[in-house]
Parts: C-alpha cells; structure tokens; sequence
C-alpha cells in the first residue's frame, strides 16, 4: 500500500540569469566545486563578467560554466580594455 505521507518535490527550475548565490548553489548540482567568495572574487577582477543591480551582482551561467571548463586564457591589454573599465591592479 502506498503511503500518503510522502510527496514528490518537483525539480528545481534554474534561470540562466541569477545572482552569485543562486548560481552557487546551481553550480554544485551540476558537478562543478567552486566557493561562492571565489565567485565574487572573479567578479571583483573582472575575469566573470556581472551586471551590478544595487548591491546584487547578476551572472549569465553560461559564461560560468565556460570560465570553470575552459578557463580565462586570454588577458586584455590595456589598449584593448573600454576606457569605463579600470585597470587592473597587481598585488
């Protein structure tokens, strides 16, 4: 006999657009380890490109997933970098 008690949750429904921790907790059920700090430091550097609406940044998980499988082998020089963007700083 089948037990009323137990329900079926549905899959949940990801978004391509979505903030750093949404895309976090995404990224683990699709097998890829990375911490939500090393995303944030990513956007920070300007390595993963993000959309700042107030204090939230918005990822397109498609170029997530590009940067964690194919990695970030082309570094711009500051004559190809747009004048909005600043330069980046070595530590």
């Amino acid at each position: 006999m089948s037990n009323p008690a137990i329900t079926l949750v549905p899959p949940r429904r990801y978004y391509d657009t979505a903030t750093v921790a949404e895309t976090h907790r995404r990224l683990p059920a699709e097998g890829h380890n990375i911490s939500e700090n090393a995303l944030r430091g990513f956007i920070r550097q300007g390595i993963l490109p993000a959309v700042k609406i107030g204090r939230k940044s918005l990822l397109y998980y498609p170029n997530v997933v590009k940067l964690l499988t194919e990695g970030n082998n082309h570094v711009t020089s500051d004559d190809e970098r747009p004048s909005y963007i600043p330069a980046k700083i070595s530590v």
